[in-house]
């Protein structure tokens, strides 16, 4: 979840606090009246007993559960996260592996793992990059393939013969004139 997001749910979810404790406060002390000049409160019958209050309080009420629970049922949606996981040997460094929004740079043969969200109305799999210096390798990971929250990729080699490893252009020493 974007953190930037976070203190805008907090807001709405103290807003929606408000209007729920005002809304009782309201209906208690029936502060607000539907006719100014009778100043009549409303009688609701409801089956566990019959209760007098004011519709505008009421309303205040009910519609203050709205941001209070927006909230936690949108932030709900970015619980799932899946686990990718696989090895990697390479003969030549750093090697960079790619899942969509989540990178992982080895700088050695090792494992790697990476968490990513299940996007709602996705594919339903994941590409997965692999490169080491001009070579790009790709994997598609499935997600029906996934167990308790996990897929495992099947290891992978990206072994580059001498010829098609990347070498950097030798940069030559700044004269003393320039120091």
């Amino acid at each position: 979840m974007d953190p930037r997001i976070i203190p805008l749910y907090y807001l709405s979810s103290l807003a929606g606090l408000i209007m729920v404790a005002g809304g009782i406060w309201l209906i208690y002390k029936e502060k607000i009246y539907i006719d100014q000049e009778s100043k009549q409160v409303t009688e609701i019958e409801t089956p566990i007993g019959k209760f007098k209050t004011n519709l505008p309080a009421l309303v205040l009420f009910a519609l203050g559960f709205v941001p209070l629970i927006y909230p936690i049922v949108k932030s709900a949606g970015f619980a799932e996260e899946i686990r990718i996981q696989g090895n990697v040997k390479a003969s030549t460094f750093p090697v960079q592996v790619y899942a969509v929004i989540r990178s992982d740079s080895l700088l050695e043969s090792r494992g790697f793992s990476l968490e990513v969200p299940v996007v709602e109305n996705a594919p339903g799999e994941y590409k997965i990059l692999y490169m080491a210096g001009n070579l790009v390798l790709e994997e598609r990971a499935d997600l029906r393939r996934r167990q308790d929250g996990r897929i495992q990729l099947p290891d992978k080699e990206l072994l580059l013969s001498a010829e098609e490893q990347f070498e950097p252009a030798r940069v030559e020493p700044v004269p003393p004139e320039f120091q």
